[in-house]
């Protein structure tokens, strides 16, 4: 920790959190009309938009966590109840027995093609909630005997109950499962700090091992990567997780948004504190590139060194190196920025994910500049191909741009829709050329009006390869 005494912010932060941790721990299920899965927001560039999560909230008191900007934006989650899924008809819907309109567009697009599952998006499969409820275990033995392609993004130990390590066993050679294990930190104090109510590294670092050793892909999430805080012990957590049996890392850096409640200000200002930031606002604000608005990302020349040192490990020992983040998006081995195989002969269902988003393509771009000097083209018609999911309207319900629109204008969008009026808006925040910061740039439009935009390399890139760095895998 940068600061040795806790002043009465720290303690009042970190209070909070323990007490969010302390009366969720062993909370019973409230209802069971929570909605999930959803059709992801990031869309655009991501690989597996059907993402879940079995519980309405999470259990666990991360200081830097995301939702809980949306948790304490939104008044109706205020005094809520703990919801779950309905288990039983999520495995009638997977099964062909949809009980409604929207899960019947999920099973047409999604579960009749056994589409990659990502469990784990504003909540965690295996956090107290988990222990308390048992909940999910009845959906992983039906994923198990359905040979049913799922990856799962968590930090919670209930992963080590006994009966999930058995079905875990149990589903091992089919490989259909893989497992993303969040750790931001090798400092086992900082971690303690930051993470409240969360297993420690080693413990987490644990799983990763039982689940590498049962025969799974397994990935570092190396996210939220803080700046002042994440490279700290850097060396010594990827070297831990590849002893451990990593396939690979998936990395993204921490965001701010401008928007904060006065509760997320404080934390801001608490995780400042522990990155040598004065002000972690105004930090943000004059180092993150405007084009991008009001979510602050650092720019390019704050991120790259930290990119540079997990990318070479990642190339050194032949892992799948992925970013999530816009920047670096291009220096993806694998179209998915969570870290799954482009190819896994052990089960394919694990490379059932969409290549019809930028992050593939970007990838696609920057190995064919550096293996033929040719700079690609990306147009619309060819990144969003033919996922039918993109023209299902159901789909497009609960997308955040849909917010100001009237009942008919929602009721006819589309996510190709609300794609094409981002690709198409050089103002939008969405754009191509603003969300990449420059990586792609439009050039001109084809026969429909859609903007075509061309791979821009970076100096980076040149300077890297001067360095010895294979930019071709």
């Amino acid at each position: 920790m940068k600061t040795s005494n806790l002043s009465e912010l720290d303690t009042e932060i970190i209070k909070e959190s323990q007490r969010w941790v302390r009366e969720n721990k062993g909370l019973k299920i409230g209802s069971k009309g929570y909605n999930s899965p959803r059709v992801s927001s990031e869309i655009a560039d991501c690989s597996m938009p059907m993402t879940f999560d079995h519980f309405s909230y999470c259990s666990l008191g991360c200081l830097y966590c995301f939702a809980y900007y949306f948790k304490s934006n939104n008044p109706a989650i205020k005094d809520r109840s703990l919801g779950s899924v309905n288990i039983d008809r999520m495995i009638n819907s997977i099964r062909g027995r949809p009980h409604n309109q929207l899960e019947r567009s999920f099973y047409n697009n999604f579960y009749k093609q056994k589409f990659l599952l990502h469990w784990g998006g504003l909540a965690d499969p295996f956090c107290f909630f988990e222990r308390a409820n048992l909940v999910g275990y009845p959906l992983i033995q039906a994923l198990g005997e359905e040979n049913y392609p799922t990856l799962f993004s968590f930090k919670g130990d209930a992963v080590f109950m006994k009966q999930y390590r058995r079905l875990f066993t149990k589903y091992s050679s089919q490989r259909n499962f893989a497992f993303q294990v969040s750790i931001i930190t090798g400092d086992e104090d900082m971690a303690r700090k930051v993470e409240i109510g969360v297993p420690n590294v080693s413990k987490r670092l644990e799983a990763i091992k039982m689940l590498s050793e049962m025969g799974y892909w397994t990935i570092l999430r190396l996210r939220p990567y803080i700046i002042g805080i994440s490279e700290d012990c850097i060396d010594e957590l990827l070297d831990r997780a590849y002893q451990a049996g990593i396939n690979g890392v998936s990395m993204e850096f921490f965001a701010l948004d401008v928007r904060a409640t006065i509760g997320m200000k404080t934390r801001y200002d608490w995780l400042g504190k522990q990155t040598g930031a004065k002000d972690m606002m105004k930090y943000f604000s004059r180092l993150s590139p405007k084009e991008r608005g009001g979510y602050l990302r650092l720019n390019r020349d704050v991120k790259e060194p930290h990119v540079k040192r997990v990318y070479k490990f990642c190339a050194e020992r032949k892992l799948v190196f992925a970013c999530s983040d816009p920047d670096f998006k291009e220096l993806n081995t694998s179209g998915s920025c969570c870290g799954m195989p482009d190819s896994y002969p052990a089960n394919r269902g694990l490379e059932n994910w969409t290549r019809s988003q930028l992050t593939y393509h970007l990838k696609e771009a920057r190995k064919k500049y550096h293996t033929t000097g040719e700079l690609c083209l990306f147009k619309f018609r060819e990144v969003f191909a033919d996922e039918t999911y993109l023209d299902d309207k159901l789909l497009a319900n609960d997308h955040i741009s849909v917010i100001e629109k009237c009942c008919a204008e929602r009721m006819n969008l589309t996510q190709r829709l609300i794609l094409q009026m981002q690709w198409n808006n050089l103002k939008s925040y969405a754009n191509p050329r603003n969300y990449f910061h420059g990586k792609m740039m439009p050039i001109g439009t084809d026969n429909e009006g859609n903007l075509v935009f061309r791979y821009q390399p970076h100096e980076y890139e040149e300077r890297w390869k001067r360095e010895g760095i294979n930019l071709k895998r």
